[in-house]
């Protein structure tokens, strides 16, 4: 995964008021900021978990006896399996 830096974190925040301030649709119940940064605190809080994720299904891998050799195709799927098992279990918790 590609990782994004705080600056980038909070650029699409503002990107994203930017565009729903547009929108006819949203009406903000909050200012601007106050909705940035919230955008901004959820983005990167889903970011940290998706690390965690990430670690965690590397560390399940390796702790198994006969791993595919890395970036092979078996282990792209064997890791893109056991993240989508990951975030089952992160979204029953």
């Amino acid at each position: 995964m590609v990782k994004l830096s705080r600056e980038r974190v909070e650029r699409l925040a503002r990107e994203l008021v930017d565009a729903m301030s547009r929108s006819r649709a949203v009406m903000f119940l909050k200012d601007r900021d106050a909705v940035r940064q919230a955008i901004a605190h959820a983005l990167a809080d889903e970011l940290r978990r998706e690390d965690e994720r990430e670690e965690t299904v590397r560390k399940r891998i390796a702790a198994m006896r006969k791993i595919p050799p890395r970036n092979s195709p078996e282990w792209e799927q064997l890791f893109r399996t056991l993240m989508n098992e990951e975030y089952v279990r992160d979204s029953e918790a």
